[in-house]
């Protein structure tokens, strides 16, 4: 087509047919772009679809990685001498063969709850012996817990006074948790008052505390224990055995330890009688404070006994009397205290064995404590017994939250180049 071109009042006008063309061209390009216009949202939706999925995967991998360090530190962080654990055996005090018997009581104690500096606990014991009866030894024993001076845990200083005589322990046992908020000691005080104990009567024990500031501890009871003999008693043998050894394998309702310390790891040495069958009867004293639980068990050589810890004579100061002679052997007795998703502190145990007589092989020199009572009550504690291992801790492995974080993080870097590049 030949290009024309036509003036018309002045003005140059492009052949009609060129301008056709042009346009037919220009049609064509709009028609393209609104194609492309068309094609390009759908192609950048789908990327931002892409990008969404990705980030969204970064994230959940991320958060997951987070979660795991925090229950990381947890782990890291669980103590390695654990006061919690069974770690305090109980100690033997006397051992002897005689005729006579052993009495124990607590008279009218009570859980006090926090005694401050210039308050005082007091404990009435009334003791009956049988006519005759002569006093081998008298102990008095203070059971307290949960001292402190605000929130710092502290050793209680107190004033003992028996029938109005001021006393100082023969023997402290303590323990305490120590590691973490709460790492309060408890213990149980032992006092020699053979002296002031000639016979049955009414004793009474004031317990002032003495510390400074604003510390206060609390009480959980007062025990007194009597051997006597008597002509015409029982020939018995005994063992006492005292201490304090604070115990604790609470779980979260995962059944997840919440101190680092299960059940197997919370089962106290309270006495290991050596002792030759066969006897008339044998009657055992467990004395629990903080026990009220009934899945604490006492463990009697290859015997448990649950429900021992009933709340009886109070919830803060359990004491258990029971027949044990149908699981005793001749040889080495153990006898054990377990702590079963419960905080307790064992902190004595008694054992009366009554015999048909006093036999040369079992006899012991009158008022002493057995040659091998510290043998007897040697426990081995390999150092595992007193901390939990890390990977035993409850929280994710290390190497699983690394490898969380890096691919949460390689997610959210590949959506933020794919971004990029766009």
């Amino acid at each position: 087509m030949q290009a024309v071109t036509i003036e018309q009042n002045g003005l140059r006008r492009v052949n009609y047919g060129i301008e056709r063309n042009l346009e037919r061209n220009a049609g064509y390009k709009a028609k393209n772009g609104h194609k492309g216009r068309r094609e390009k949202p759908a192609r950048a939706r789908d990327d931002r679809i892409r990008n969404i999925l990705c980030l969204a995967a970064g994230l959940c991998c991320l958060i997951a990685g987070l979660c795991c360090l925090l229950a990381t530190p947890v782990q890291a962080q669980a103590p390695e001498n654990n006061g919690y654990v069974a770690d305090k055996p109980l100690e033997l005090y006397s051992h002897d063969t005689i005729q006579g018997d052993l009495y124990y009581t607590v008279g009218n104690s009570y859980y006090s709850g926090k005694v401050y500096p210039g308050e005082v606990y007091s404990v009435i014991h009334t003791v009956n012996l049988p006519e005759g009866a002569n006093v081998k030894f008298a102990r008095l024993y203070v059971y307290w817990t949960w001292s402190a001076e605000g929130v710092e845990g502290r050793y209680p200083e107190m004033k003992v006074s028996f029938n109005g005589e001021e006393l100082k322990p023969e023997k402290e046992y303590s323990d305490r948790k120590g590691w973490g908020i709460y790492n309060y000691p408890t213990g149980t005080w032992a006092y020699d008052v053979s002296a002031y104990v000639p016979g049955p009567g009414t004793f009474s024990t004031d317990i002032e505390n003495t510390g400074p500031g604003a510390s206060y501890v609390c009480f959980d009871g007062a025990g007194l224990l009597i051997v006597y003999t008597d002509p015409s008693g029982k020939y018995i043998e005994y063992w006492v055995s005292e201490g304090a050894d604070e115990l604790n394998s609470q779980v979260d309702e995962n059944g997840n330890p919440l101190y680092y310390a299960t059940s197997n790891q919370t089962i106290c040495d309270m006495l290991r009688p050596n002792l030759q069958l066969p006897v008339r009867s044998a009657t055992l004293w467990t004395i629990i404070q903080s026990g009220n639980w009934e899945d604490n068990t006492l463990l009697v050589n290859d015997k448990k006994f649950t429900g021992v810890c009933d709340g009886k004579p109070y919830p803060d100061l359990d004491i258990d009397i029971r027949e044990i002679k149908d699981c005793l052997k001749s040889g080495e007795n153990s006898i054990h205290f377990q702590a079963v998703g419960d905080y307790v502190v064992p902190s004595g145990s008694f054992l009366v064995v009554e015999r048909d007589s006093l036999t040369e092989e079992v006899q012991t020199p009158s008022g002493k404590t057995s040659e091998n009572s510290e043998e007897i009550n040697t426990v081995k504690a390999p150092e595992e017994t007193s901390s939990i291992k890390a990977e035993k801790a409850p929280g994710c492995g290390f190497v699983f939250t690394l490898i969380t974080l890096l691919t949460g993080g390689n997610l959210a870097a590949k959506t933020r180049k794919y971004k990029f590049r766009k």
